[in-house]
């Protein structure tokens, strides 16, 4: 994708400007950046990436504010990786060495953009939904799902069952594992 300009001046354009990347978007902090030959090669490789600079040095305290937004502090040698409207990585240019390397940075911008599975997803190893694992309707409160759930945990806790052998526990620690990641997945939907 083609290297575009923006205006960062003020903290209004830079929070309106994190807040509309809704695309994979590679802010470059890097005034001179359509000059930079690594540049070129890495927007090149990373097509479905939109890439942007701004077009003049970003004031000190922009650099902190965005700072802010990605959880640590920024230079000019740095590429900020953005995604709805949030910061998903920074990539510090001399640690990476991107300008003599752009083939490593490349891989570090596509591992960035990969979608991430959320713990409670990860192994999860029930389909289907969360309500119906824990025996619960939507309709139920919190106190009455959460109470289930502390009834699930202690009735398939593998200590519960180790006397009968490593097969039964094994199983035990799936059903607990699928049972706290049901109770998980309730309580984030429950929060949006």
């Amino acid at each position: 994708m083609e290297l575009e300009s923006v205006v960062l001046g003020t903290i209004e354009e830079l929070y309106t400007f994190v807040e509309s990347s809704i695309e994979q978007t590679a802010l470059v902090l890097d005034h001179d950046a359509q000059y930079r030959p690594w540049v070129r090669l890495a927007s090149s490789t990373c097509s479905q990436v939109r890439w942007v600079y701004p077009v003049k040095p970003i004031p000190e305290i922009l650099l902190q504010h965005l700072g802010n937004f990605a959880h640590t502090p920024l230079n000019e040698k740095t590429l900020v990786l953005l995604e709805r409207g949030r910061v998903l990585t920074v990539v510090d240019l001399d640690t990476v060495d991107g300008r003599s390397q752009p083939h490593r940075l490349t891989g570090i911008i596509e591992n960035a953009f990969k979608p991430k599975r959320s713990k409670a997803s990860m192994g999860r190893g029930f389909s289907g939904d969360p309500f119906v694992l824990l025996g619960v309707s939507q309709t139920d409160s919190d106190e009455v799902i959460a109470r289930k759930y502390k009834q699930l945990v202690m009735e398939y806790h593998p200590d519960r069952v180790a006397h009968l052998g490593q097969e039964l526990k094994d199983l035990a620690a799936k059903k607990t594992t699928e049972i706290n990641a049901a109770f998980a997945a309730i309580r984030r939907a429950r929060k949006e």
